[in-house]
C-alpha cells in the first residue's frame, strides 16, 4: 500500500506540473484596439478567441450571450441581463449565457445599476450573440511612495455628471491578493479620498478612459492617512502583469554582499584583513485561476569569508552559510477554501562542508559499518564533514489543503494527508557529544557524560526513507512594512511515530524602499533519527528585487 501511494504521488505530481508548464508556454494574444496608445490594450485574449474556447453548449430551442472580459473573468464584474425591469440572468465574462430567444439589455459595470454601460441585443435560437465592448476596463494599484502595494481605498467620480461611481481598493499583491478590474463607461473621471465631494480642490486626480480599452493607473497613498502624493498611467507591465492573458506571476529578488575588513595597531584587535562574499537570490512563480493554484519557490543562499592574519598563512575559506530550497505545491479548489493538494520539496547544500580548528584537536570518525579511525588536525587546519549536495532531504505529500483565515493584511493555510521523506546523508557525519553518543549506542536515556578534551567524535549518518502523515501550517502577515511569512511542518513516520519530524521556516521581511529589503530568516529543524538535538539556521541579509 505505501509503495502504492508513493508511486501515485510521483506520477500526480508529474501529470499536473506538466499540465501547468504546459500552460504557462501558450502565449495568449492582446486585443487590437482603435487606439493607437498600447497602455490602453487589453491584457486577454481578443474577443474571438475567448469565444471560441468557451465549450458552454446551447440546447436545442435556446441561443446564448457572450460578454468578452479584459483581464481576467475572476476580476471583473459579472454581467446581468434584463428583459424589461426584471433581471433574468447573469454570468462571468468569458463564458456563454444561455437565453430563451428574444430582446434583451445587457448591463456591465463596477457601479450602481442605474450607472452600468446597457446593450440592446437579440437572441436567437442556436446561435451565440456577442455583447460589443463599449465599456471601459480601469484597474488601479494603490501604493505608498516606497512602491510597496497596500489596501488604500479611493473614490471615482464621473466628471460629465459629477457622480460618484465607485470606491475602489488597492490590493496586497506581495502576498498573493489580485487587483481588481473596474468596469466603467467611457469618459473622464476624478479619483478622490473616500467621502470628498467634486468640488475638493487638494488631493484628487483625473484620468481619462477610452471607450473599449483597459487603462492601468498607479495611486501613490499614504496609507495612514490616506493623503494622495501622486499618480499616473503606467504600463501593464509595472503593475506585475506577467505575459498578455496569463494567469502566472512572478517575483525574484537578489542579496549581495560584500563584507571587507582590516585592522592594524589597533588597541585590543590583532592586525589581520577579511574578505567576504554573500549572495542570496529567491524565485518565486505563481499559477492562480478561478479553480487552480500553484506556487513554485526556489532559493539559494551562499556565503563565504576568507580571513589573513598578518605574519601568518591565510586560513582557509569557511563557508559562512550555503543553502538551496525547492518547494511546489499544486492545488484544486472545490470551493474557494478547501481542495486537494500535491507538493514536493528539496533541501540541500552545494557545496562540500568543512569544520575549522583554532587548536591542535583528535578527531575520531565512526562509519556506519563499525569501524573507526583517528587522526590529528593541526591548528588553523580544517577537515570534510559532508559532500557537495549532501545531505539532500526530499518531500512529497498529498492531501487536503484549507484556507483557514483570508483577511486583508493575513492569511493561514492548514494541510494535512499522507507523506513521504527521502534523506540522502551520503558522505555527512555529525558531531556527537558524550552524552548523546552513550545514548545511540547504548538506546539508554542520555546521562552526562564528560568529553575527552581535544577531541572531536563525527559519527556518519545513514540515508534512511520515511512514509507517514504529514500535517503544515502556512501563515502570512503583514504589519505596515514588516511581512511575516512561517511555515510549520510536522511529519510522523508510520514506524516511529512518537518521534515526529519537525521543520519550522520563518521569514521577517522589513521592506525599506519599494525595492530594497533587510530580510531576517530563522529555520528549526527536529530529525530525532539522526541527532537529538534541535538545528537552528539564522540569517540577516539585504535584498534588492528583481521582480514584480
Amino acid at each position: 500500500m505505501r509503495h502504492w501511494f508513493k508511486s501515485s504521488l510521483h506520477v500526480c505530481a508529474l501529470l499536473t506540473f506538466s499540465f501547468l508548464f504546459g500552460r504557462l508556454q501558450v502565449a495568449a494574444q492582446a486585443q487590437p484596439q482603435a487606439s493607437a496608445d498600447e497602455f490602453y490594450s487589453w491584457t486577454a485574449p481578443d474577443a474571438g478567441q475567448q469565444l471560441a474556447e468557451d465549450s458552454t453548449v446551447i440546447p436545442s430551442g435556446q441561443g446564448a450571450l457572450f460578454v468578452p472580459y479584459l483581464t481576467d473573468p475572476q476580476d471583473e464584474a459579472e454581467a446581468l441581463v434584463y428583459r424589461g425591469d426584471e433581471q433574468v440572468a447573469s454570468g462571468p465574462n468569458g463564458r456563454r449565457i444561455l437565453l430563451p430567444p428574444g430582446a434583451y439589455v445587457v448591463r456591465v459595470g463596477s457601479g450602481p445599476l442605474q450607472q452600468m454601460v446597457q446593450v440592446g441585443v437579440e437572441v436567437r435560437a442556436g446561435a451565440t450573440t456577442q455583447v460589443p465592448v463599449n465599456w471601459s476596463g480601469l484597474k488601479v494599484e494603490v501604493v505608498d511612495q516606497n512602491n510597496v502595494p497596500h489596501r488604500g481605498s479611493f473614490e471615482l467620480i464621473r466628471v460629465s455628471d459629477r457622480q460618484p461611481l465607485t470606491v475602489g481598493f488597492g490590493a496586497n499583491t506581495l502576498v498573493g491578493e489580485r487587483l481588481r478590474t473596474l468596469l466603467v463607461p467611457p469618459g473622464l473621471y476624478r479619483i478622490v479620498r473616500p467621502g470628498a465631494n467634486y468640488r475638493t480642490r487638494t488631493n484628487f486626480s483625473t484620468v481619462f478612459v477610452p471607450e473599449g480599452s483597459l487603462v492601468h493607473y498607479k495611486l501613490v497613498l499614504n496609507p495612514s492617512n490616506g493623503e494622495l502624493q501622486g499618480s499616473g498611467v503606467v504600463s501593464a507591465e509595472e503593475l506585475g502583469e506577467v505575459t498578455e492573458g496569463s494567469a502566472w506571476s512572478r517575483r525574484f529578488s537578489l542579496g549581495l554582499g560584500v563584507p571587507i575588513a582590516s585592522t592594524s595597531n589597533v588597541v585590543g584587535g590583532t592586525n589581520q584583513s577579511s574578505i567576504g562574499a554573500d549572495v542570496a537570490f529567491d524565485a518565486y512563480l505563481t499559477y492562480l485561476d478561478d479553480r487552480n493554484s500553484a506556487n513554485i519557490i526556489f532559493e539559494l543562499e551562499e556565503g563565504f569569508i576568507r580571513v589573513n592574519p598578518e605574519g601568518s598563512s591565510a586560513l582557509p575559506i569557511r563557508k559562512t552559510r550555503d543553502r538551496l530550497r525547492l518547494d511546489g505545491l499544486y492545488s484544486r479548489r472545490s470551493n474557494p477554501r478547501i481542495g486537494p493538494y500535491v507538493r514536493f520539496g528539496l533541501l540541500t547544500s552545494v557545496f562540500e562542508s568543512k569544520v575549522l580548528v583554532t587548536e591542535d584537536r583528535t578527531l575520531v570518525r565512526r562509519f556506519s559499518d563499525g569501524t573507526e579511525t583517528v587522526e590529528l588536525i593541526q591548528a588553523n587546519q580544517d577537515f570534510k564533514t559532508a559532500n557537495a549536495f549532501s545531505p539532500a532531504l526530499f518531500r512529497e505529500g498529498v492531501g487536503v489543503n484549507v484556507r483557514v483565515l483570508q483577511q486583508r493584511e493575513s492569511f493561514v493555510d492548514w494541510r494535512a494527508g499522507f507523506g513521504f521523506r527521502q534523506n540522502r546523508f551520503s558522505g555527512s557525519f555529525v558531531q556527537r557529544q558524550g552524552a548523546e553518543l552513550v545514548q545511540l549506542i547504548t538506546g539508554e536515556p542520555p546521562v552526562p557524560v564528560e568529553d575527552e578534551p581535544g577531541t572531536f567524535v563525527f559519527s556518519e549518518v545513514d540515508s534512511f526513507s520515511q512514509e507517514g502523515l504529514e500535517m503544515t501550517l502556512v501563515a502570512t502577515a503583514a504589519i505596515s512594512r514588516l511581512l511575516i511569512n512561517s511555515n510549520f511542518d510536522l511529519f510522523g513516520d508510520f514506524s516511529d511515530f512518537g518521534q515526529p519530524t519537525v521543520d519550522w521556516r520563518n521569514t521577517f521581511s522589513w521592506r525599506l524602499t519599494g525595492s530594497l529589503s533587510m530580510d531576517y530568516t530563522l529555520d528549526v529543524l527536529r530529525l530525532p533519527q539522526v541527532t537529538t538535538q534541535t538545528q537552528v539556521t539564522q540569517s540577516l541579509l539585504f535584498r534588492y528585487s528583481l521582480g514584480s
